[in-house]
């Protein structure tokens, strides 16, 4: 089962240091943009390729796109679960929420 996560529950989580995974749904321009701090992109098309090589099993992660209206951080979440990851949370609010709080962003790819 997918769930919900807020804003500031997830930078709770990445201020604790807590042990999670952060999937970035939006596309792959966005994202190099830029991203909530250590999150990998990972487009809705390629979860069942990638998502075994990229992602640890038994680590809480947490996927968002671009807003409330946007489908992919859904659809990604609900993939992930499907494959047995998780447990999956879906930031619904997303990037928007993050970048209106204020909260920090970063640039380029994560380092892996």
């Amino acid at each position: 089962m997918v769930l919900p996560i807020a804003g500031p529950d997830l930078k709770g989580k990445l201020d604790r240091r807590d042990d999670i995974v952060i999937v970035d749904a939006r596309a792959r321009e966005d994202y190099l943009i830029d991203h909530i701090p250590g999150a990998f992109s990972l487009l809705n098309m390629e979860v069942e390729q990638k998502a075994e090589g990229l992602l640890p099993r038994g680590v809480p992660v947490v996927v968002y796109s671009n807003d409330a209206d946007c489908p992919a951080s859904g659809l990604v979440a609900g993939k992930l679960d499907g494959m047995g990851f998780g447990p999956v949370f879906d930031y619904n609010d997303s990037y928007a929420d993050w970048k209106e709080r204020g909260y920090p962003l970063e640039s380029g790819p994560p380092e892996v």
